[in-house]
């Protein structure tokens, strides 16, 4: 498929900022909150906040870029992708020198997501091979596997040092160990294909981990994994594609087939707010780090929401 190349034009919609880019498929925030890195079959381009120019570009080999992620101190991006049924790779960035570090290629398909340890010492890679790989931040070496899935892994999550959940097309949310790969306990209550998941800030909720997913059911939901309890759900009008956690902690913004993107409160599980996210189908979404911006990258581009218009729509 060809894309159109980027049009340098910038289109203000009400009070967010569009551009009608090709497909993007990846977005994270720069840890300051200034910038977003973007990436796309076009590469990996990185842009100011909120007027979206670019600033930068990142010369990876991926020929398809499916997630990127900053490090916890901000010193290093993963950028995660490969060619699909033939090859995974991921990069690892220095930031903010935009220097390629090392890369790997370990796995047999597509690098959905990737995500970091909380102390930053270990990441993990979540591949359509139907397998997760952890490696070490440092070296890259590859530490641990986990092949409990059936199909492709689309997305997973650190609980702590010790504890990874990953999720996929096999409808399920698997808890096992980072250090040997040995399986602790499935979660199967989807009816289909999981999306995205996503841990709630430590800050939220100190007495336990919670996660959110969001799935092909229409649903999203909300766990206690290590418990295996599933605390409440909603069942949406769109198939949800991503989720994020705002700041606190206290409410789900979440990106649909329809191009909306729906606040859901995390404690009632209602909709507060519903916002076109300008860009069609949604593929990621992130918040910046203060909290004021939601930045939408779908297939038809990026734009960026403010988080007050979500709650001036209740």
């Amino acid at each position: 498929m060809k894309y159109l190349l980027p049009i340098a034009a910038m289109l203000l919609i009400g009070s967010g900022h569009t551009y009608a880019d090709p497909p993007i498929t990846a977005v994270a925030a720069t840890p300051d909150g200034k910038q977003v890195v973007l990436g796309s079959q076009l590469g990996i381009e990185i842009r100011s906040l909120p007027d979206l120019n670019v600033t930068g570009k990142l010369a990876t080999q991926l020929e398809h870029v499916h997630d990127l992620k900053f490090s916890p101190d901000a010193q290093s991006l993963l950028a995660a992708g490969g060619s699909p049924a033939q090859s995974g790779q991921v990069e690892v960035w220095n930031w903010p020198k935009h220097e390629r570090v090392h890369e790997t290629d370990s796995h047999e398909d597509v690098v959905y997501r990737v995500a970091w340890s909380p102390d930053g010492a270990q990441w993990l890679s979540c591949s359509g091979d139907g397998r997760c790989f952890v490696f070490a931040a440092r070296t890259g070496q590859h530490l641990a596997q986990y092949e409990g899935h059936s199909r492709g892994v689309l997305a997973g999550v650190f609980l702590d040092e010790h504890v990874i959940a990953s999720a996929g097309i096999d409808q399920t949310i698997r808890l096992w160990n980072v250090t040997d790969g040995s399986h602790q306990r499935t979660l199967d209550n989807h009816a289909g294909t999981v999306n995205d998941i996503a841990l709630q800030p430590s800050s939220a909720n100190a007495a336990s981990d919670i996660v959110a997913t969001v799935s092909e059911d229409r649903t999203v939901r909300v766990w206690q994994p290590r418990i295996g309890r599933l605390v409440r759900f909603i069942r949406l009008a769109s198939v949800p594609r991503c989720l994020a956690w705002s700041s606190d902690g206290k409410k789900l913004y979440v990106g649909c087939n329809d191009g909306h993107v729906r606040a859901v409160d995390a404690e009632t599980m209602e909709i507060e707010a519903e916002i076109d996210g300008r860009v069609g189908r949604i593929y990621e979404l992130v918040v910046n780090s203060a909290g004021k911006f939601v930045v939408t990258a779908g297939e038809r581009g990026v734009c960026i929401l403010l988080a007050k218009d979500f709650e001036e729509r209740r």
